[in-house]
């Protein structure tokens, strides 16, 4: 039998300014289908068409088992197949996170539990999109992931990304901004716009990265953390001066010119720096960029720092999918 242990956390919320967008510089209108597309949408048929007829038939026991790996990818192309949405552009996203637990043995799932751990799983989803603030989200990416797997159980993580969408691709600063803990801009006028630099470099990347063609989603998702000490900028002329030694922002409190707030100048470099890091750093072979959760926080060590750190996904992407509303 299945047992589901649903956890909720704080939703992460990052905003843009309606009032900054402008018109899109152009999308893709036409759908066009791969082969590897079209055999990634049959294999999610195939699967969708099993989970319906259980559910239309609960009395049947079919004995029906797959690996935990197999029920993952299902769990998480199906779901992003028929509700995800990865063609619309968005700046503003809300990430959710659940944990459902699986009866599993030697590696193995009954395919009836993977049906109602996937029911329970767009249920939850369904709960956080329709609780959500506005009513112009959509689902991004739903990322499924193995978190723990033990002799009688498999525990997943769910973690999903809803986008707002925008009608603009401006990129401009106009502002200084405190490095993080949505500070609001160095001059005191944004401390009600729940922003920071952080928040403003993620925003321009997302409005950057341009949209997808429709009916596009994801597989194979991947989640991966980027912290500024691991990408110090090889083109430094100055080491150590607080000033673009690391391509995402970074700054040391025992170093000369410390500064908790973020230049217009210094948010374009940095904006520059991350964007390196998530296309050309750590983007895996073969995968696309769906989003980034960029956070600007305090280090109280010696000597203390402030700093960017955040969370890419990354997916292989598709057309055919349904974009359905949950």
């Amino acid at each position: 039998m299945l047992s589901l242990a649903v956890l909720l956390f704080a939703a992460v919320i990052y905003s843009c300014s309606k009032q900054d967008q402008t018109e899109p510089a152009g999308s893709a209108t036409e759908i066009s289908q791969s082969d590897a597309d079209i055999l990634t949408e049959n294999k999610i048929k195939a699967f969708k068409g099993k989970m319906e007829f259980l559910r239309e038939n609960p009395s049947y026991k079919s004995g029906e088992t797959m690996s935990v790996d197999s029920a993952v990818w299902y769990m998480e192309a199906a779901s992003n197949q028929t509700y995800g949405d990865g063609a619309s552009a968005s700046c503003k996203s809300i990430s959710d996170t659940i944990v459902i637990i699986i009866d599993a043995a030697n590696n193995e799932v009954l395919l009836s539990d993977v049906v109602e751990a996937y029911d329970e799983m767009i249920n939850n989803l369904s709960q956080t999109y329709h609780a959500l603030p506005g009513d112009n989200y959509h689902l991004v990416v739903n990322d499924v992931s193995l978190t723990n797997l033990d002799e009688s159980t498999a525990t997943l993580g769910v973690n999903a990304v809803f986008g707002e969408g925008t009608d603009g691709t401006d990129a401009m600063f106009d502002y200084p901004w405190y490095y993080g803990d949505l500070a609001g801009r160095c001059d005191g006028s944004g401390l009600g716009l729940g922003s920071d630099a952080a928040e403003e470099i993620e925003k321009v990347i997302m409005r950057r990265k341009g949209t997808n063609p429709p009916g596009t989603y994801y597989t194979s998702v991947d989640s991966i953390q980027i912290y500024c000490d691991n990408y110090p900028n090889p083109n430094d002329p100055n080491p150590w001066d607080n000033y673009y030694d690391y391509l995402m922002f970074h700054n040391y409190e025992g170093w000369a010119n410390y500064h908790t707030c973020v230049s217009v100048d210094e948010l374009y470099f940095h904006l520059t720096g991350t964007e390196e890091v998530i296309y050309n750093i750590e983007r895996p072979v073969g995968q696309s960029f769906i989003s980034v959760n960029l956070i600007g926080t305090s280090i109280q060590s010696i000597p203390g720092s402030v700093i960017h750190y955040g969370y890419v996904k990354y997916g292989i992407k598709h057309t055919g999918g349904g974009g359905i509303e949950l």
